[in-house]
């Protein structure tokens, strides 16, 4: 009778293939994830150590950096400060951090590259002032924003809330640039009468300038996103017509000299049941992602469409006898069938794509958080008894129509809504 073969010896970590340690962590894109398994043991340490060095760093390569999600969320400890759970998109929607914030009854209304969180120092309840800031998390430097802004009907300045904004640099930087949807009021009581406009702001001005740019009798003033357009130096605004509104400064040696408006006029486009529309820049392109909702005052959102924007041809117009002028509407949202290997995460001021082919293991799909209440006065005054943001209709839509629910639940907020904090 044979013998039986000696037992294999025992795989462990050190005896795996190359090529299979390699496929292990290029599955593990998050940077803290990976922190936390060089510490798990010795063996793990040294898989990650001897990766790296054997392609000289290559191998290891994280890819881009996805937005964290921030949730408003009581300090771990009860300390009674302001704290931030950040939610990381690469580690599955796992809490990482509990972020201090401070006040701990700041107000989130955009973020900016580099982890620039703006939010508002306090709330403009009852009388109080909201003290608008870009704080970086990183170093914890913080500029003051403007506060009031200045009217161009009556010469006055104005208290003002920011409820979502852009920025065309960093913060730090002299040539910085802010532009922002607004409530104004013109008396200390936020219970005065209160305008929605567009506000522009440069760094270290105390106040910011109100806009009403020319009117043409088609596109009213009713911005509903924001997003700077590096490769065209101008900002744009989506209305609720699905028009673009362009804001270009226009600078000379270093100083801001005008600031030129232009107006796209789109082909009319009759969507139902909208919740928000947002602008992503994508490959050089500019999309819009239209959010729907069922009931948007009571169901969660169901679906979401995105559009490419094209100039029309009369070639185009000529197809359909009954489509709208050329001459009057030149552009057009042209919907996508797919998203081309996108990941889009949207939210008011700070939306951005990446590519899913850059990030093993994920989907084309869009990532979006609960920003129903950003322009809600509401909720941003304390009027009645609606004083909560709710913070849980957060997750991630894919093209084959489901919705996931991808990152922690979250209770109501009595201070912010959710927001991206960019990378």
């Amino acid at each position: 009778m044979a013998e039986p073969p000696p037992p294999l010896p025992p795989t462990t970590l050190e005896t795996l293939p190359d090529e299979i340690q390699r496929r292990i962590l290029i599955r593990i894109p998050c940077a803290v994830d990976r922190l936390r398994i060089s510490v798990v043991c010795r063996a793990w340490r040294h898989a990650i150590r001897r990766q790296w060095d054997k392609l000289d760093g290559r191998l290891l390569q994280r890819p881009p950096p996805l937005p964290w999600l921030l949730l408003r969320a009581p300090h771990p400890l009860g300390l009674g400060l302001g704290t931030a759970r950040a939610a990381c998109a690469l580690s599955g929607g796992r809490v990482h951090h509990f972020l201090d914030v401070a006040p701990p009854d700041a107000r989130y209304f955009g973020s900016h590259d580099g982890v620039w969180l703006l939010l508002d120092a306090g709330q403009p309840r009852a009388g109080g002032a909201a003290v608008p800031r870009a704080v970086n998390v990183r170093t914890r430097a913080v500029r003051d924003l403007p506060r009031e802004v200045h009217s161009p009907t009556d010469q006055r300045l104005h208290r003002m809330v920011i409820h979502a904004a852009a920025l065309s640099r960093s913060p730090k930087d002299a040539r910085c640039v802010g532009a922002a949807i607004v409530t104004s009021w013109r008396d200390r009581a936020p219970l005065s009468p209160r305008r929605r406009g567009i506000a522009l702001w440069f760094r270290d001005r105390p106040w910011a300038f109100g806009v009403v740019p020319p009117g043409d009798g088609v596109v009213a003033i009713d911005a509903e996103d924001v997003i700077y357009l590096r490769h065209m130096g101008a900002f744009a605004f989506v209305t609720r017509g699905d028009h673009l509104r362009l804001c270009i400064p226009v600078w000379r040696d270093n100083l801001l000299v005008a600031v030129k408006w232009q107006t796209r006029r789109f082909r009319p486009c009759v969507c139902l049941d909208v919740r928000a529309r947002y602008l992503v820049v994508s490959g050089g392109e500019l999309l819009m992602v239209v959010r729907f909702m069922p009931h948007p005052d009571h169901q969660p959102t169901s679906k979401f469409k995105v559009f490419r924007m094209i100039e029309r041809s009369d070639a185009d117009a000529n197809a359909n006898a009954n489509d709208f002028l050329v001459a009057e509407y030149p552009w057009a949202w042209s919907e996508m069938d797919t998203l081309g290997g996108r990941m889009l995460f949207v939210g008011h001021g700070c939306s951005r794509s990446y590519k899913v082919d850059e990030y093993p293991g994920f989907e084309a799909g869009i990532y979006f958080l609960d920003d129903g209440m950003f322009y809600a006065d509401s909720v941003i005054f304390g009027i009645g008894d609606a004083r909560r943001y709710p913070c849980c209709d957060n997750g991630k839509w894919t093209e084959d129509g489901h919705v996931q629910r991808c990152f922690p639940r979250s209770g109501p907020s009595d201070h912010s809504a959710p927001v991206w904090l960019l990378p």
